[in-house]
């Protein structure tokens, strides 16, 4: 992550915010998130999305709970066009805090959600989230037409005047199957 002293609300000291067992702290930040790849988010300084958490000190680890809320920019899978999707979101996770002692001993810890020289980072735990509320099929709209496969016009805004009929040799068992269906 680029930048991550200026987004402020990412990084808790937490071993000096949370001396003891069963302390809270709210913390509260915003960011604006940048679409790399499919699940490769980008934090930068910005205000489209932001959180506000209650952080807990737990046995043997911190408590995450809050809420998450934004606007994220998607590519359409048909049109490849970018659209906005509203996130509402909440959340409620566990950090690890791990001794030197236990991080010497587990070359690789399980899990993502440390608490790492008493700071607890909070960017996973909203990027995960952020990403798992994403759509299975991130599409503008319902009704989106994509691009043609011949020209690769965009259909929604231009009709194209290919001739899509001509259907791929290798799918032809398809569009047999499909006319068997269709016709009952």
């Amino acid at each position: 992550m680029k930048d991550q002293q200026i987004i402020s609300g990412l990084q808790i000291d937490v071993s000096n915010a949370l001396p003891s067992v069963g302390d809270r702290r709210t913390v509260s930040g915003t960011g604006s998130l940048r679409l790399e790849d499919v699940y490769d988010l980008d934090f930068e300084p910005g205000d489209d999305v932001a959180w506000k958490f209650q952080v807990r000190r737990i046995a043997g680890g911190v408590e995450v709970t809050g809420s998450i809320s934004g606007v994220v920019t998607l590519a359409c899978y048909r049109c490849l066009e970018g659209f906005e999707f509203r996130l509402s979101l909440e959340v409620r996770e566990h950090a690890l805090w791990l001794s030197e002692a236990e991080l010497e001993e587990d070359e690789e810890p399980a899990t993502e959600y440390m608490v790492t020289d008493g700071v607890l980072d909070l960017e996973p735990i909203i990027r995960d989230s952020i990403c798992l509320a994403f759509p299975a099929v991130r599409v503008c709209d319902e009704a989106c037409r994509g691009l043609c496969n011949v020209c690769g016009a965009n259909l929604n805004l231009e009709p194209c005047g290919c001739d899509t009929g001509h259907v791929d040799a290798r799918l032809k068992p398809l569009e047999e199957l499909k006319k068997r269906l269709e016709s009952g």
